[in-house]
């Protein structure tokens, strides 16, 4: 035997199953081995010294693995409830930012969309007048197109002249649309409000649109749409600067010349090929061309229309400015003083303006809350389905 085979029974003496046969192969194998003697020897006195230590071992107590396991349970139910405590703080904390942020947010967002707010309406009133020199083409047979202009004017030709090699150009008249806001400020706001109106109609023009009222700290403002005489516009604002201080004044002016002729000639067009359909209509030789001719004539006295009432549209915005007036009533000359406010007289206005512009921000949430009531009750009542059903999944 060498001492791999030895090795391999000592295990199994250590193990306890070593049969005599075995035994006596592992003595005779330590009479000529001293190492593998040695340890033999080694392993038999630990094993005494392991077997010596089990007498001092304790008894250990019947309700032992209880407690051991109540100890347990204590510890892990404590640490779901510090884990559930710390959720439930983050839930509130976080519950209430989100609710803080939605009511100011919302509030912020939208407290110029929710409030009374000036909304200019436009009223147009049509004039069917119809320009002479095309009907005149039109009853001709002739249509106006439009050309490029040349040198920034704009010229249109007669097909008949161009085909005939003689182009006689006409001077278009320019299409101008002007548009003035305008922001005052008045010490005397019902005198200047009439002022205005009165200045307006002594123009040629008319109020089509006004409001009027009462802004923070008790002043009025009225908003006014005002149409006047393109040709009485500039004349209209010189005099209007001296019934109040100006705050800000706005003035825009769009081209629509070459739309506006574009239109015409369309018009122009539609009109002669209505004039032909007519002509067309005391040669129809059967019942079915008559249908057809009488449903062309529908559609394209339909088209006409939609183009006459879209130049009379322009004409309208072009002979007519728009002009947008805010009037703000302002502390009375007589009220303001220039000797300078005391330290206390600036706390109390400061005091003042915070206790307006608190009660004015409280308003705007209330009414913030009041438009979002719907959208906050129907979240509310899809929570509250959420939770009851998993009540009951728990149970």
């Amino acid at each position: 035997m060498n001492c791999t085979e030895y090795t391999v029974l000592l295990e199994k003496y250590l193990d306890g199953s070593l049969t005599p046969a075995e035994d006596r192969q592992l003595r005779q194998h330590e009479e000529s081995c001293a190492a593998c003697a040695a340890q033999r020897l080694a392993l038999d006195g630990l094993q005494d010294h392991l077997a010596s230590l089990k007498d001092n071992v304790p008894d250990i107590p019947e309700d032992f693995h209880q407690r051991w396991t109540t100890l347990v349970e204590e510890d892990a139910m404590e640490n779901r409830e510090k884990k559930t405590a710390s959720r439930r703080q983050w839930t509130r904390i976080l519950s209430t930012a989100a609710a803080l942020v939605f009511v100011l947010g919302g509030t912020l967002l939208t407290r110029d969309s929710l409030a009374p707010r000036h909304e200019q309406a436009t009223q147009t009133s049509y004039d069917y007048a119809s320009e002479e020199s095309y009907d005149t083409a039109a009853a001709n047979g002739v249509m106006m197109l439009s050309s490029a202009p040349d040198a920034g004017s704009g010229v249109v030709y007669s097909r008949r002249a161009k085909a005939a090699g003689d182009s006689v150009p006409m001077q278009q008249e320019k299409k101008i649309i002007r548009t003035v806001t305008l922001t005052m400020g008045t010490h005397t706001f019902d005198e200047s409000l009439s002022a205005l109106r009165a200045l307006c109609e002594e123009k040629g023009g008319w109020v089509s649109y006004s409001s009027e009222n009462t802004a923070s700290g008790g002043k009025r403002v009225a908003y006014l749409t005002l149409r006047i005489p393109s040709d009485q516009l500039d004349t209209w604002l010189d005099g209007s600067g001296s019934l109040g201080r100006m705050i800000s004044r706005e003035e825009s002016a769009a081209d629509v010349s070459d739309s506006y002729y574009d239109t015409q000639s369309r018009l122009a067009t539609q009109q002669a090929l209505m004039a032909r359909l007519q002509a067309l209509m005391t040669d129809a030789a059967s019942l079915s061309d008559l249908l057809a001719l009488e449903s062309q004539i529908a559609d394209t006295q339909y088209t006409i229309d939609s183009l006459q009432a879209s130049l009379n549209s322009t004409d309208q915005q072009v002979n007519y400015a728009t002009v947008s007036v805010t009037l703000r009533e302002e502390t009375s000359a007589s009220d303001i003083t220039d000797s300078e406010k005391t330290l206390w007289q600036r706390i109390l206005s400061a005091l003042e303006t915070g206790v307006t512009a608190f009660a004015d921000f409280a308003a705007d949430v209330l009414v913030f809350l009041t438009a979002a009531l719907p959208f906050i009750l129907t979240l509310g009542a899809v929570w509250l389905i959420i939770r009851l059903v998993r009540r009951r999944r728990k149970k």
